[in-house]
């Protein structure tokens, strides 16, 4: 399979809650970039959902305040995932964000690149 993601991403646990007409989720990333976010799911959410984002970043530091992003986003991939002594069914959907504010974009992107990242948790595509 080809990685046709440009922006770097960051293997980071954030907080992260999906919301939609029928349905609030509440889980966090397994990743994250400028453009989208990786995450898993007790909810099977088809290819093509529109869903609202919401994702709460860490400051840099701790006296640095969380920051709140508040986007929109569609559904890109969705693959079941097997998770042993569980009687749900968990998924892993990646999410493309398809309207964020540039402050938003930004938050996330300075939020991948800084420094309190460990080096083998960013991830740079090609």
């Amino acid at each position: 399979m080809i990685d046709r993601r440009k922006d770097i991403r960051a293997k980071k646990h954030i907080p992260l809650k999906l919301v939609d007409t029928a349905f609030d989720v509440i889980t966090e990333t397994a990743d994250i970039s400028s453009s989208g976010a990786y995450c898993r799911v007790t909810r099977n959410l088809l290819p093509m959902s529109k869903i609202d984002v919401v994702l709460l970043v860490p400051g840099k530091d701790s006296e640095s305040p969380t920051k709140k992003i508040r986007c929109k986003g569609v559904v890109v991939r969705s693959e079941p995932a097997i998770i042993k002594d569980t009687d749900k069914a968990h998924y892993n959907i990646a999410i493309f964000f398809t309207d964020i504010s540039k402050k938003d974009r930004k938050i996330a992107e300075d939020y991948v690149a800084s420094n309190n990242l460990d080096p083998a948790e960013i991830q740079i595509n090609q």
